[in-house]
């Protein structure tokens, strides 16, 4: 992999990480308070996600570019 690759994948990475704890915290203080503002949280955790690992498999992948 090219040093420019490797530092989008490590981009890529970093946000699915990011929208991991978005998520568990989103969901975790939407238990326990019931605030729907938590839930709202968790869902855009969930969106960064899935953005991470479309970045992420397009570059490892081979897709375009």
């Amino acid at each position: 992999m090219s040093d420019t690759n490797l530092t989008a994948v490590r981009q890529a990475l970093l946000l699915v990480f990011a929208g991991i704890a978005l998520t568990v915290i989103g969901s975790s203080l939407d238990t326990v308070t019931g605030r729907p503002v938590w839930r709202a949280v968790a869902v855009i955790g969930g969106l960064m996600q899935a953005a991470g690992w479309v970045l992420y498999f397009r570059r490892t992948r081979g897709g375009a570019r």
